[in-house]
């Protein structure tokens, strides 16, 4: 009996998080998630506010120097960017007041900031190492703290693009930091994903340099616009 209220409550709580749209072919989270796919945008305003959060573990990481394409794409494409490096901040973990009441949590603070810019935002590019087969602790961090702002209509109509690096030769173990990309986007009200790079075999600090996933990185960033 315990393990089947455990599993109902898992199935009404991912059935909470779904949204009703056409559903990804990629990935096997993003088949049953209900996150609509574009690759062209569905809100095509000029200057968007683009925000790149880079949860890379060191300046000029892998992953940090995909963001850094993204953001000469997406400028160069009239967006109007801002990288945040997450190791840079003062993160603070959810609490439980949090929890209980999100919106009686004074906002004065790095994370508070943060989730300002992220409701602020019309495109947000998520970008992680993969760690563990999923996104790394600061990533999970931002990802928790949105929940202060939970309700707030600006969670609402974002285009998202991900970004991963991998050390692992394999496409397979890269999916899955997206998967822990679209955990939280499946959450959010009507997102739009646009695009993603999973940059494999890079065990070496720098080894994205003259690869093809820098191209990548720079063709997503000019695709904020694409129409």
């Amino acid at each position: 009996m315990k393990n089947f209220i455990i599993m109902a409550s898992a199935i009404l709580l991912f059935s909470a998080c779904r949204n009703n749209a056409d559903v990804l072919p990629t990935a096997s989270l993003a088949s049953v998630s209900g996150i609509k796919f574009s690759d062209t945008t569905p809100n095509p305003k000029e200057g968007k506010r683009v925000l790149v959060i880079s949860s890379s573990p060191r300046p000029g990481g892998n992953t940090d120097l995909l963001c850094d394409e993204f953001v000469r794409g997406a400028q160069e494409a009239g967006g109007d960017v801002e990288k945040v490096f997450l190791a840079d901040l003062q993160l603070e973990f959810l609490s439980e007041d949090g929890a209980n009441k999100p919106h009686d949590v004074s906002r004065d603070s790095d994370t508070g900031r943060l989730v300002d810019k992220f409701l602020d935002a019309d495109v947000v590019c998520l970008a992680s190492p993969t760690y563990y087969m999923n996104v790394n602790d600061r990533m999970k961090a931002f990802i928790d703290a949105t929940y202060l702002a939970w309700g707030d209509e600006k969670m609402g109509n974002k285009e998202y693009y991900y970004i991963t690096a991998c050390a692992q030769n394999s496409v397979e173990t890269a999916q899955w930091c997206l998967n822990g990309f679209r955990g939280f986007v499946m959450c959010m009200p009507n997102p739009t994903e646009r695009g993603y790079v999973t940059a494999i075999a890079l065990g070496r600090p720098g080894a994205v340099k003259d690869t093809q996933y820098m191209q990548e990185a720079y063709n997503l960033g000019k695709s904020i616009n694409k129409r």
